[in-house]
């Protein structure tokens, strides 16, 4: 059986079309800047690293829609972390885009990531959509789009 959570109003594909070509701006933005990522991993496990994801009402919806609900293994590890690599790679939420494992980094990764999650409510305001923020790996609230299966 499946239940249908339906946001208010419902939201447009073209949102989400234009929350990932702010995504690969945001990619190449970053591909400009004296950090990389080594996809080793170790950033996804949220237990170990003793920390939390958050992610917008918008960015939890496109990786529910592509990918089902996100979760954490038995380890703390994110669900979608597979052989070791992020399976969601194009969909990952800003928060999993602007963290590096690099401590050089950490000064500017706070601003970053606001500056971009300031375009994303851009988004999300053009649209007329809830402005939500939080855990990336919580149960969903009832205005999130799409089919959540249960038993």
């Amino acid at each position: 059986m499946a239940c249908r959570l339906e946001p208010t109003p419902p939201v447009p594909q073209q949102a989400l079309d234009q929350l990932l070509a702010l995504y690969d701006e945001l990619d190449r933005h970053l591909a400009t800047l004296d950090v990389e990522c080594r996809a080793c991993g170790r950033c996804c496990n949220f237990v170990r690293n003793d920390y939390q994801l958050y992610a917008t009402y918008i960015e939890r919806l496109l990786v529910v829609r592509r990918h089902g609900l996100p979760t954490l293994t038995r380890d703390g590890s994110c669900g979608f972390l597979v052989d070791g690599r992020c399976s969601i790679h194009p969909s990952r939420p800003l928060g999993c885009r602007t963290f590096f494992c690099d401590p050089t980094h950490k000064p500017r990764e706070q601003d970053l990531c606001h500056t971009w999650q300031r375009r994303i409510r851009a988004i999300v305001d053009r649209h007329g959509l809830p402005w939500e923020y939080a855990l990336f790996f919580t149960p969903l609230n009832a205005h999130l789009a799409d089919v959540v299966p249960h038993a």
